[in-house]
């Protein structure tokens, strides 16, 4: 009986372990740049409402601004001219400011693209942001200029207050220095 061997005999094609390495390497590379132009998007994204304002997430390099239209639906912030869009948690909210004489005003941030712009948030490259205050159905929300956190008021004149009382604590710090 004849046994036939399931080896090849030798210089019967074949390919030989070089020609196996370099279409592996040619496989792997082309997975390689398939897999980098899909982006696993892990990260939950960025969203912005009033309690990210003072967030350090939400603080850019340089100076940026956050525009936000259609009753703060849709929001934009710009970082040195480029712009991107974010995500928007606010509520429909109304902005004040105090005028020379302490007295609160409603901010009007005029219109982009015929459209009313709800909020005009600043950021700027020393840390600093907008001040104002922001009101939402019944309650009213102080955001400081430099330190401290956001904080809730049930009135506009419990803002107001807490609006003047930062000025002062500001002003008797100056005079430290």
């Amino acid at each position: 009986m004849i046994r036939r061997s399931s080896i090849p005999a030798r210089g019967a094609p074949a390919f030989s372990l070089i020609e196996l390495i370099i279409v592996i390497l040619i496989a792997s590379l082309i997975a390689a740049l398939a897999f980098s132009t899909i982006s696993f998007n892990t990260k939950p994204k960025q969203t912005v409402g009033i309690f990210q304002l003072k967030s350090p997430k939400m603080s850019p390099q340089g100076d940026a601004q956050l525009v936000c239209l259609d009753h703060c639906h849709t929001c934009t912030l710009s970082v040195n001219g480029d712009a991107a869009p974010l995500p928007s948690t606010f509520p429909e909210v109304t902005a004040y400011a105090l005028d020379e004489s302490g007295s609160s005003q409603e901010i009007d941030f005029g219109r982009v693209h015929e459209k009313k712009v709800c909020l005009r948030f600043h950021f700027y490259a020393n840390g600093s942001t907008s001040q104002m205050i922001l009101a939402s159905g019944e309650t009213y929300y102080f955001i400081p200029s430099f330190f401290g956190k956001i904080e809730t008021f049930d009135t506009l004149d419990g803002a107001v207050t807490r609006w003047r009382q930062y000025r002062d604590q500001l002003d008797s710090m100056g005079t430290f220095f």
